[in-house]
């Protein structure tokens, strides 16, 4: 007799199907930098995530502007303003600019995001 019978092949072998996917998280942070007065700096070059959320945490200098470029679209916040980003199949970048005269600090970046 062949075919399959209530799941089972042949002579009482099982079908084996594959696990379904993995799906794991990860965390990186990109701790503040100092900057010296209108120096710039790249925090993340451009980076493509399936699905993620970067949290500013709004502990940086209000001098220094923090741009977000997601895919062409660049939204610019200070460093001392909280913000969450979400970015889905999409490219990111994070650079800072120290609009000041004096040394100052960028704030604290997390970007949280899904493997599988």
């Amino acid at each position: 007799m062949s075919g399959v019978i209530g799941g089972v092949v042949g002579a009482g072998l099982m079908k084996v199907r594959p696990p379904p996917p993995a799906i794991t998280s990860q965390k990186v942070t990109i701790a503040p930098q100092s900057l010296a007065g209108g120096a710039s700096a790249t925090l993340l070059p451009a980076t493509t995530y399936k699905y993620a959320i970067v949290i500013f945490h709004g502990d940086g200098a209000a001098e220094v502007r923090v741009d977000v470029t997601v895919n062409a679209t660049t939204t610019s916040i200070y460093g001392n303003e909280q913000a969450i980003e979400l970015v889905a199949g999409q490219s990111i970048s994070i650079s800072a600019t120290n609009t000041g005269t004096a040394t100052a600090s960028t704030p604290t970046i997390e970007i949280a995001f899904l493997n599988w």
